[in-house]
């Protein structure tokens, strides 16, 4: 089991599993504990992740005291090499520590290999995603949000945080910038989506786990009053990207209820991986949320979900691969 799990169940809780626990429990199973991914893998969270860390790194660079115009030639190349299909090679490195020195296998791109990334998706391509980052910048060349300089003298951020809350449990995520817009402290985030955006768009935020674990974790971290998270949308189409900006406020009732909430889904998750550990039954022990199949397009698991008991472990080989677990305790 990975390490966000302890003989009790999970201890370690991101946005991304607690909207798994909220959502469907089969669900949380399949993706979480047993690690099945879709064979095609999502073009979808793969040009968001590379988005993220190319607006991520640039006002890195920024704080570093790197100039705009050399900030993003870096991120671009970046992106570039991070979208190049390399072919891989592995080989030993030694690792010295306290008991001495190990070997372990490590990766590496072989260079002069390989191909672009050939999305399956019409939108999310490679070469959607570089025009997005640069026109990114463009739109909001004159941003009046800015980075907040911490009590350390550096800057807010990239910052990946592991927040101890009630008992064992941990509360952990990575908070892009902090912010400050109108003399008040923001986190900020960035989100793709192929429709037109509108204020529903930003509205569908206000009941966000992932937005609330900002606000919450911003609050804690930063010791500041964090008033919520602005969201940078980006429209992207075949022939353009459109950008509005947004905002999800939190009150302190809202993040008080909120956390409560997640506590007691996180109490859930615990006594249904017990039950699980105690009858072997995984299946009794996280049900299927049948309401909740069709959400978002419809969840990757609705097939299996669909078929008979005795199908499901064929059918799920033959159309998902089993890797790792997700791990919130992984630093991203």
């Amino acid at each position: 089991m990975n390490s966000s799990f302890d003989t009790a169940g999970q201890y370690c809780w991101d946005s991304t599993s607690l909207t798994l626990a909220t959502t469907c429990w089969r669900k949380y199973y399949y993706k979480l504990i047993e690690g099945w991914t879709p064979d095609s893998g999502s073009a979808h969270l793969r040009f968001g992740a590379h988005y993220a860390t190319a607006l991520e790194h640039y006002y890195k660079h920024l704080a570093n005291g790197v100039s705009p115009e050399e900030s993003l030639i870096l991120v671009i190349h970046e992106a570039l090499v991070e979208t190049w299909e390399h072919e891989w090679e592995e080989f030993d490195m030694s690792i010295a520590d306290e008991s001495g020195h190990r070997v372990e296998k490590q990766r590496r791109r072989v260079e002069g290999t390989g191909h672009p990334w050939e999305s399956l998706h019409n939108l999310k391509t490679r070469g959607n995603l570089i025009r997005t980052i640069i026109w990114y910048f463009d739109h909001f060349a004159e941003d009046p949000t800015k980075v907040i300089q911490l009590a350390n003298g550096k800057p807010g951020v990239e910052y990946t945080f592991k927040l101890p809350v009630d008992g064992d449990i941990i509360f952990s995520g990575h908070i892009d910038r902090l912010v400050s817009y109108s003399d008040n402290p923001y986190v900020m985030d960035q989100k793709t989506t192929g429709s037109t955006i509108s204020q529903r768009f930003f509205a569908d935020f206000d009941l966000s786990i992932q937005m609330s674990m900002y606000t919450f974790a911003g609050k804690v971290i930063y010791n500041m009053p964090v008033k919520g998270v602005i969201i940078d949308g980006a429209q992207i189409a075949v022939g353009f990207t459109r950008f509005e900006r947004g905002i999800t406020l939190r009150t302190e009732e809202q993040l008080n209820e909120w956390y409560q909430e997640m506590m007691d889904t996180v109490a859930e998750g615990r006594a249904r991986y017990a039950k699980w550990q105690d009858s072997g039954d995984a299946l009794r022990a996280f049900p299927r949320n049948l309401s909740a199949c069709g959400n978002y397009g419809g969840c990757e698991f609705r097939e299996i979900c669909s078929k008979g008991q005795q199908f499901r472990d064929q059918f799920l080989r033959g159309s998902f691969t089993k890797g790792e677990p997700w791990d919130p305790m992984k630093a991203r």
